[in-house]
């Protein structure tokens, strides 16, 4: 329940207190003054958006705040637990801090001095009061807004397959995922497999096995094509040193005659052997010299290798490395490792398994759908019944009034698409709420469908419900705000003296003028004498029958 409200240069407010009590509280006032200001700030309260941020402070000023407090019930009481919020002696207080801030306009929300999130109030704010209005039209279209006066009206079961339908959901969500990351998974180690096994294939049919291969095939490609230069020089350089077609002009000829005649001057000195000596060494490996070349022209006589050979050879290998991007001994490296690579697993027992609980899961999900449809319908067809006869109560005697449920695509909230369907007239086909309810119907089905409801909120505000009634259906309206207030704290503003008489407690919103600046002010109707002369006003003012009527009224509503 509502215990205060405390508004701080809010708008046109500058500064309002209201202390409520349990019954009805009413709220009357000129076209204008700012009535739905009290509405508006409970809504701002709660993160909504009925005040636009840039008119929430009031002119001239840097912050405004909107404080509520509360008394809760134990239902609350564990919702705020559940969500690690600390209670006091079932108070809350709750506020909301609003300041310019870098010329925008930034806010704080607190419980109990402890800053909370937006979020949570606006989760927490259906759970302390309820708003209803003509206005409300739209929400009926809202399939959120339905599952929650069906799930919320139905007993705890209802709640608890609710819930068990989400946690399955979105365990069906996270094993699809695994699934289908695990399947993905297996085709790219497919295509891995398959991929390293042509690339094992290509690598082995080359033939690697020495890293320096492409250098030693370089070599040879150098050397076989210059064969021909080769052969030719090497002879020219074996004849100059050795040549046995004309031993008058080799450099073994030479030395041979100087070691002639330097054995011949042994006899003046025996020193010069010396000479001679290493002029037979120098010949000695000049002949070896010459040996070695000729093993070398008939070596490449007797090649087998042929340059085409070694170039296409080395054009494969060269084009091995540019392919892979990666050089000789890389590749030689590669292939000895794929060659350890494991053989693709073709096992699927963890596949089976995953599907295999999929089917349990989803069988499952499935069940709790139908139990949790089959509930709200139970709950449905008592909530049609109930709130028809109370229509009727209401004047709304032709009135027809159904739940319709059809099944939809699964989601976490279950396969229900749920439609309120009315119809005022017995010649009128039952349709959507929202398309074909009329503002005085839809205030009378409010009502009927807030006394109904089994579990809502310790307080009620209904924002000018009683609009567009007259006579009978007047009357009636009354009447049941009046039951409900008897067990629940309701909050109306009105422009009815009627409704307005009927109150427990009544306030008064005026709006003033006071050096340019527009303000609205309350004040609360305690004497008799205050509240005629509001029932007067209300009436039409200004004459004697009319204040006469409003007496008479408060002595109706007092007896």
């Amino acid at each position: 329940m509502l215990k205060k409200l405390k508004l701080k240069n809010l708008a046109l407010i500058e500064i309002i207190e209201i202390n409520f009590k349990k019954g009805l509280n009413v709220f009357t006032g000129e076209s204008g003054s700012g009535k739905s200001l009290i509405l508006d700030s409970l809504n701002s309260l709660f993160g909504g958006t009925n005040i636009p941020l840039k008119h929430l402070i009031r002119p001239g000023k840097n912050e405004c705040l909107i404080q509520a407090i509360f008394e809760i019930t134990p239902f609350v009481s564990n919702f705020l637990v559940d969500n690690n919020q600390f209670v006091l002696n079932n108070k809350l207080i709750i506020s909301r801090n609003s300041f310019i801030k870098n010329s925008k306009v930034v806010s704080k929300f607190t419980i109990n001095d402890k800053v909370v999130k937006k979020n949570f109030l606006a989760e927490l704010g259906p759970l302390l009061i309820d708003f209803a209005g003509q206005n409300d039209t739209f929400l009926f279209s809202s399939q959120d807004y339905l599952r929650n006066i069906l799930d919320e009206t139905g007993p705890k079961k209802l709640k608890d397959l609710r819930s068990n339908i989400q946690e399955t959901h979105k365990q069906l969500i996270n094993l699809r995922k695994n699934l289908k990351l695990k399947l993905e998974t297996i085709q790219k180690n497919k295509e891995n497999y398959f991929a390293n096994t042509k690339i094992l294939q290509i690598l082995e049919e080359a033939n690697l096995s020495n890293e320096d291969e492409i250098v030693n095939l370089k070599r040879k490609q150098l050397k076989l094509a210059n064969n021909y230069e080769l052969q030719n020089k090497l002879i020219m350089i074996s004849s100059f040193l050795s040549d046995f077609r004309n031993d008058n002009n080799c450099a073994n000829s030479f030395i041979s005659d100087s070691i002639k005649n330097l054995n011949k001057l042994t006899k003046y000195d025996q020193s010069i052997q010396n000479l001679s000596d290493k002029l037979i060494n120098s010949q000695t490996e000049i002949e070896d010299v010459v040996l070695s070349i000729e093993r070398y022209l008939e070596s490449i006589e007797n090649e087998e290798e042929n340059l085409e050979v070694v170039q296409a050879r080395l054009f494969k290998l060269q084009n091995l490395e540019k392919t892979f991007s990666l050089e000789l001994s890389a590749l030689i490296q590669k292939r000895d490792e794929l060659r350890k690579l494991p053989s693709l697993d073709s096992s699927n027992e963890e596949i089976e398994n995953l599907k295999n609980e999929l089917i349990y899961l989803n069988s499952k999900f499935q069940k709790i759908l139908k139990l949790l449809s089959f509930e709200r319908r139970k709950i449905a067809t008592k909530l049609e019944k109930l709130v028809s006869i109370t229509l009727k109560d209401l004047g709304l005697s032709n009135a027809k009034f159904a739940i319709n449920i059809s099944n939809i695509e699964s989601s976490h909230h279950g396969s229900d698409h749920i439609q309120f369907l009315f119809s005022a007239n017995p010649d009128q086909t039952l349709a959507p709420i929202s398309s074909v309810i009329s503002g005085g119907e839809m205030s009378r089905f409010l009502l009927a469908l807030k006394f109904n409801l089994s579990k809502f909120s310790n307080t009620i505000f209904f924002d000018e419900i009683d609009n567009g009634l007259s006579g009978k259906s007047l009357l009636s309206t009354i009447n049941l705000i009046k039951k409900i207030s008897l067990n629940q704290q309701i909050l109306c503003i009105t422009h009815h003296p009627l409704l307005a008489s009927s109150a427990d407690i009544h306030y008064k919103v005026q709006k003033t003028i006071d050096s340019g600046f527009t303000s609205t002010t309350l004040k609360k109707l305690i004497t008799t004498k205050d509240k005629q002369n509001e029932l007067a006003e209300l009436i039409g003012g200004g004459f004697k029958e009319a204040s006469n009527y409003a007496l008479t009224l408060l002595n109706k509503a007092a007896a």
